[in-house]
């Protein structure tokens, strides 16, 4: 399966458009001007070497060096090296050897004996120039896009940063300003009129300039930048005396990789466990780098004379009735408090009418005085009565309605620069998107009336456990941990994001967890959440390693904005600090309460907060209750029992890469699963998990174009690298699949025995090789599930949900951007499948070797139906029913019935075990196949499995019909198109079986469909 550069070239571009589909709510004025779109990039090369500067007993930053080194006769010929490259600041020579260190290298020296710095004089080079650089996007992209580079995840691209990572790239953008346009700006100190520059995100450090005027420097990927012109051009107000004029002006975004970040930045830029490592640092942080750009939208805001911009609209829901531990009735409940908070710029003092209209019916109107600034405030409340409203509800809990609020500002008049008249102003206004709902983090037995008596009045969260009550419904929450979808940001697309949370709806989760080394995610990713019942555990964007938090201007300002932008989601239930950096006080976790999460308590008190993830709770600071703000001081315990875990992780191995044990380590298969009775419910002490998995590869369709054919193997047919170092090993070698994070040697021999095919390649190799990993993870988070299901959990939130690209990640979607190979939001692993299938339905049965089966109840409604157990052999697909029994659940979560059934006479190689349950009306809503041995070990026949497309139906869905003549497992069917199947990795009987194929989109190219669709089951590659 190749592809051509122009096929890539006719995909970039026919998806660039949909970054215009992740535009942040914009700062509102009377007047908005986008500036996304075509730029220019450019960027000064390096020219030949002219002389060489030559320092004796020299080196730098040894041992940390990443940019590599090549082999040198002498100090001269290791000058010229050094030279021809134009990352190269400086090149060390020792024994026969050319060590090339970058600018951040240079700024580390160190004293070596016996080596010799060789410091190139050259002459000026040629320029680079990209006169279509997209904005929103990023530098590698655009490079890309330009052809001056290949796709940076094709083999090892991405550790050739000759072209992006050092240096400095400017992108120039011309403005064409009109005359109002220059006298609003000029107006600024004698009308109050004003023209702000915005650029909604801009990624690594970057000045600013205009005219060739600086405006200020960028240095934070997550926040917001203003700056006002008309204050520039004022050089007795702080500015530095802009001149702009009608017609052209030039503005330039320099990014200057030596410009320092403090990492703040996307954590896994450069590198995670599950991300491409790149071979670029910040040398302030050690942190890895990799792109850079103007990833967010750039727009000039213009406010007229005496008028305001509105540049945040916050509102604050607080539900106003008693503490609930049952459902709320609709529209019997207590009403809710709704408060507006208004942000404003203002060039000079305003005064004018603020209003506010929510859909439900309830509106204000103020007369307001604004001082001059940004950031200026006003609040508005509303209420909200139960009649008058809807609840928002969890996915699979009840409806997801929501309501505007629409906000105006009408400036009581406006000196309008071009005639120095007074006339009405116009209103400006904005609106955002709100549910009602009240959210509660416990973590104390509230069933106890007593306990809820003791809690209303105190400020420590307890350690009896923790789950989420929402409108008074328990909810247990199952789902995956959101990394970012892409490293490249110029990739981003809206209807990859929309699609992704539909995939989660779809795959049976109700929460997904912003993990804390990616990003704040898009708003078309929250409004999804939004509309489809996901509730969202955010992390503040901190992961240590370089990426910690500090107490300055930037990140208070970086973390204000965030919460402002965003806490208007229903979806979000909670803040947290960051990613595993249990929050001590006293020690240098400290910080994540004392500066992070006071400043988001400060702009966000209608939601819970908690410390980190995991963390054990908080001793001070919020209402025990719910764990939302009481405005205090937050303080954290030192030691509590754990209610909130992180792993185990299943770490793929036995192949030297980047990530993983290079030895070939087996671990028990946990087929069968070990369960044992005991009492479940919420009344009794419980937990919390927020992470745990297995590492993963992908498909041959997602793996395949981003490797050289003759690489299409998990060992890509080449010698291992020495790959040394611990977790993130450095490898040394040009093995491919070293640096496919982590190898899967392991965990296919767990469950489909010793292979010597692993050093093979070709694609009928690679595609069974590929089997084999994406079925064995799906096998071990399925018996963990199984496992945690049986005992007292009330959160199950796997590691990970997505992967940022084709390697040994830990996702069960793939690699979602529209690139070759590639479904749009990303193709569903099988193990995603088994999540509809049986692990994450509302309603799940399981079974232990031993014949204990349970029967689970985890929603907030009775359950009435029955369960049939049933064994099949492989050898003639006889189906002998072991139990059936009529279930009546009471409301769970928590519910459990247990079941002794009798398996004294199943031989586990022989046949496997099926577990359906249905409810009332006689719908399938668990159907759990349930091995009792590896895949290896069973006694399949060889089945003759075919696939066939059938018919398009009315609603969009394709027909596919699986036959086979003995009993197949885990039959699984791949294509290229983009959809995903209502089942899938499924047992197959001779009776065959159609599934229907459900696209992503409105159409399905039947034709793609049609050449692409393969299938698969375990006795093919017996």
């Amino acid at each position: 399966m190749a592809w051509t550069t122009s096929l890539c070239m006719v995909l970039c571009m026919a998806f660039s458009v949909q970054g215009f589909g992740l535009r942040d709510n914009p700062v509102e004025g009377d007047d908005v001007q986008y500036l996304d779109g075509s730029w220019i990039a450019t960027h000064q090369m390096s020219g030949p070497v002219k002389s060489c500067q030559f320092t004796e007993n020299m080196d730098y930053n040894v041992g940390e060096t990443s940019s590599g080194s090549a082999p040198a006769s002498n100090q001269q010929d290791c000058c010229t090296l050094c030279g021809q490259r134009d990352d190269c600041v400086i090149g060390v020579y020792h024994s026969s050897t050319c060590w090339f260190k970058t600018a951040q290298d240079v700024a580390k020296p160190m004293p070596q004996d016996g080596r010799v710095a060789c410091k190139p004089q050259r002459s000026p080079g040629s320029t680079i120039a990209l006169s279509n650089a997209t904005v929103p996007g990023d530098l590698i992209t655009d490079l890309e896009m330009a052809g001056k580079v290949g796709d940076p995840l094709y083999e090892l691209n991405f550790k050739n940063a000759t072209l992006w990572g050092f240096g400095v790239w400017n992108y120039t953008k011309t403005i064409k300003f009109t005359d109002m346009d220059v006298k609003n700006i000029a107006g600024y100190s004698t009308a109050g009129s004003d023209v702000v520059l915005v650029f909604d995100g801009i990624k690594m450090g970057a000045n600013i300039y205009m005219n060739g005027k600086l405006l200020g420097t960028a240095n934070d990927q997550f926040l917001r930048y203003n700056f006002s012109l008309g204050q520039a051009m004022n050089s007795g107000n702080g500015g530095n005396g802009l001149q702009v004029q009608v017609g052209d002006n030039k503005l330039v975004v320099s990014f200057d990789a030596s410009i320092d970040t403090g990492g703040r930045f996307m954590a896994c830029t450069g590198g995670w466990d599950w991300a491409p490592y790149t071979t670029t640092l910040e040398s302030s942080t050690n942190s890895a780098t990799f792109t850079r750009g103007i990833w967010k939208s750039v727009y000039l805001v213009t406010v007229n004379g005496g008028g305001a911009a509105i540049e945040h609209v916050i509102p604050q829901i607080f539900y106003t009735g008693p503490y609930p531990t049952a459902p709320l009735p609709a529209n019997e409940h207590s009403d809710f408090k709704v408060d507006v908070i208004v942000k404003f710029y203002a060039p000079r003092a305003s005064e004018g009418t603020l209003s506010v209209h929510g859909e439900w019916g309830s509106s204000e109107h103020q007369h307001i005085s604004l001082t001059a600034g940004s950031g200026v405030s006003h609040t508005v409340s509303l209420t909200a009565s139960a009649k008058n409203i809807s609840l928002w509800w969890p996915s699979g809990l009840g409806p997801q309605p929501l309501y505007t609020i629409a906000v105006s500002y009408t400036a009581d008049s406006a000196h309008h620069t071009h005639d120095d008249t007074n006339a009405d102003a116009t209103a400006v206004s904005t609106i955002r998107k709100v549910g009602f709902r009240y959210v509660a983090l416990v973590t104390g037995n509230d069933t106890d009336p007593s306990y809820v008596k003791k809690a209303s009045t105190s400020q420590t969260t307890a350690d009896f456990g923790m789950y989420f009550r929402v409108n008074g419904a328990v909810v247990f929450n199952r789902g995956a941990n959101m990394i970012p979808m892409e490293e490249l940001e110029g990739r981003m697309n809206a209807v990859a994001f929309s699609r992704l949370v539909q995939s989660a709806v779809d795959g049976r989760m109700n929460m997904l967890r912003v993990w804390g080394g990616g990003i704040f995610l898009p708003d078309i990713w929250y409004d999804e959440c939004d509309r489809l019942g996901i509730m969202v555990y955010h992390d503040m964007q901190y992961a240590q390693n370089g990426h910690s938090p500090s107490n300055n201007p930037v990140q208070d300002a970086e973390l204000r904005h965030q919460i402002r932008r965003l806490s208007h989601h229903p979806c979000i239930v909670v803040w947290d600090g960051c990613n595993e950096c249990r929050v001590k006080m006293g020690t240098a976790t400290g910080i994540y309460a004392t500066f992070v999460m006071t400043v988001v308590m400060q702009e966000d008190k209608s939601r819970p907060i908690w410390p980190s993830c995991p963390a054990i709770g908080w001793t001070a600071g919020v209402h025990a209750l719910d764990a939302t703000p009481t405005g205090d001081v937050l303080t954290t315990p030192n030691d509590a029992r754990s209610i909130e875990t992180h792993g185990p992780y299943q770490h793929g191995g036995g192949f030297p890469s980047v990530n993983g044990d290079n030895r070939l380590v087996l671990f028990p298969s946990n087929i069968p699963i070990k369960v044992s009775q005991i009492d479940t419910g919420v009344a009794l002490q419980n937990v919390f998990a927020s992470e745990f998995g297995c590492s993963v590869f992908s498909s041959f369709e997602s793996m395949s174009p981003t490797l050289h054919p003759s690489h299409w193997g998990v060992h890509a047919g080449l010698p291992p690298d020495n790959c040394t170092g611990g977790f993130h090993s450095r490898c040394s070698g040009n093995n491919p699949m070293a640096e496919r994070n982590y190898a899967c040697d392991n965990i296919i021999q767990v469950y489909f025995g010793e292979n010597d095919k692993l050093d093979s390649v070709g694609e009928a190799i690679f595609k069974q090789q590929l089997y084999h990993c994406i079925l064995g993870q799906a096998l071990v988070i399925k018996s963990n599930i199984e496992t945690r299901r049986s005992t007292n959990q009330f959160g199950i939130v796997v590691w990970q949900y997505n992967e940022i690209w084709p390697t040994g990640g830990w996702g069960s979607i793939e690699y979602g951007t529209p690139r070759p190979g590639q479904v749009i939001g990303g193709r569903w692993k099988p193990l995603h499948y088994f999540y509809r299938q049986s692990i994450f339905t509302d309603v799940t049965v399981a079974c232990g070797g031993d014949g204990l089966c349970y029967v689970k109840n985890d929603i907030a409604k009775a359950f009435s139906g029955t369960v049939v157990i049933s064994a099949i052999a492989f050898a003639n697909a006889q189906v002998t029913t072991l139990e059936s029994k009529t279930l009546s659940l009471a409301t769970g979560p928590g519910v459990t019935e247990w079941i002794q059934v009798d398996f004294s006479k199943i031989n586990p190689p022989d046949q496997v075990i099926t577990a359906t349950i249905m409810n009332a009306d006689k719908e399938v809503v668990c159907d759990n196949v349930i091995p009792l041995t590896e895949p290896y070990k069973m006694k399949l026949l060889k089945a003759n499995v075919k696939v066939s497309v059938g018919s398009k139906n009315p609603g969009g869905s394709v027909d596919i019909h699986l036959t086979t003549d003995h009993v197949a497992m885990y039959v699984t069917v791949t294509t290229l198109a983009a959809g995903r199947f209502s089942d899938n990795a499924l047992l197959l009987l001779p009776a065959g079986k159609t599934v229907q194929f459900l696209p992503f989109s409105d159409t399905v190219d039947m034709s793609l469909l049609q050449s692409s669709i393969r299938v698969e089951d375990v006795s093919v590659y017996m």
